[in-house]
């Protein structure tokens, strides 16, 4: 038995020896392409987006390629390892141990009552169209979602207000939450905004100078409010960079993968990557007015919402700037919240202005949109 376990290794050994080379120079390049993704504008040259949105991935192959190495006690892992750690700020950004965190209540850090919780919730239309649940229960689910949650501040994207109902949508959170302060971008009196769906921000502290975030293509990216927090002001971000708009078809596609590589996959591939690349132009034109308006900032700022990018992106880096991500401050594991089959992504977000503290960050789990809520402690 032992002569056929060292036979067994020795074959793995040799195998490896062959191939070790082109493995270590294939996930070099890669991880490599993947950090690039940060720094290459899309619009100019899309493919290391792509590479950085399988950054989790690729990290998890580096690790289990390093440990391989370091049994067999081989020098190459120690190039893999380097590479790894020359992009350890994208590591970070990525996931998160945060061991603290998984003994912490979530409160607010003790006796600390100038602290306030914040959310960001892509809600898809509190489930208008009964995607999540067939039998329309997941708009009461998520009012009694928020009411557990109890945020002080909250900002909604593809928010829908239902002024069709004898009670809307903003009245029902609104009492909810005890938050009087409502600002958002849909108003049916303006003749370019007819509409009732759009961002939301509910406030138990008073908003003031409510702005649009128009990008050069006049297109509406998200809003802006200053909120009066226990004599200070935040100027609070609510934004929404473009999504990729997947169909019916697409998801269907995905939901029925298989590993066969005939002309169906491969034409829902080229859909899919298609409808991704297009939407890499204008979210390069609209992080580019988000991060304009930071700057301009005269207050410090919390900036709320769905970037549709992971952390190892252009647009990602483009809007955080000098911001501080409260998932990297408190978070734990890879933050996802979108998944679709086997693909996680964490492409939600609060960042604030370093001189604001933030902890208590948590993805909430409940399946309540193709999203999931985030949250943290905030204390101006």
């Amino acid at each position: 038995m032992e002569n056929e376990g060292e036979n067994r290794r020795h074959i793995v050994w040799r195998i490896l020896s062959r191939c070790k080379h082109y493995i270590t120079a294939v996930l070099v390049f890669v991880t490599l392409l993947a950090y690039s993704a940060v720094y290459i504008n899309p619009e100019v040259f899309q493919f290391p987006q792509f590479v950085g949105m399988a950054f989790p991935y690729i990290l998890a192959i580096d690790i289990l390629y390093i440990i391989v190495l370091l049994v067999l006690k081989r020098k190459a892992a120690f190039i893999v390892a380097g590479v790894v750690l020359l992009g350890i700020g994208f590591v970070r950004n990525t996931v998160q141990l945060n061991p603290s965190a998984y003994f912490s209540n979530g409160n607010r850090n003790g006796t600390n009552d100038s602290a306030i919780k914040v959310m960001s919730f892509n809600v898809r239309l509190l489930d208008r169209y009964n995607w999540i649940d067939k039998n329309g229960n997941t708009r009461e689910q998520i009012f009694k979602f928020l009411a557990f949650q109890s945020p002080d501040i909250v900002c909604f994207q593809e928010f829908y207000a239902r002024y069709a109902d004898s009670v809307n949508n903003e009245t029902i959170i609104s009492n909810e939450l005890n938050a009087s302060y409502i600002v958002h971008d849909y108003n049916t009196d303006e003749h370019w905004l007819k509409t009732d769906k759009g961002y939301v921000i509910f406030s138990r502290f008073k908003l003031e100078n409510r702005r649009y975030i128009i990008d050069s293509a006049n297109h509406i990216n998200g809003i802006t409010a200053d909120a009066v927090v226990y004599g200070k002001r935040i100027r609070i971000f609510n934004i929404h960079l473009k999504s990729i708009h997947l169909g019916y078809d697409d998801y269907s596609f995905i939901d029925s993968l298989d590993h066969k590589n005939n002309s169906k996959n491969i034409t829902g591939f080229r859909n899919i990557y298609q409808k991704i690349g297009s939407a890499y132009s204008e979210r390069c034109m609209q992080a580019a007015a988000i991060d304009s308006m930071i700057k301009a900032s005269p207050y410090p700022v919390v900036v709320c919402g769905d970037f549709n990018e992971p952390p190892v992106s252009y647009c990602y880096r483009k809007v955080r700037g000098d911001l501080d991500d409260a998932f990297c401050s408190s978070g734990t594991g890879f933050g996802t919240t979108m998944s679709l089959k086997f693909l996680k992504f964490r492409i939600d977000y609060i960042l604030h202005s370093p001189e604001l503290q933030s902890w208590g960050f948590q993805t909430h789990p409940e399946y309540l949109s193709d999203h999931n809520a985030i949250s943290c402690f905030i204390k101006p």
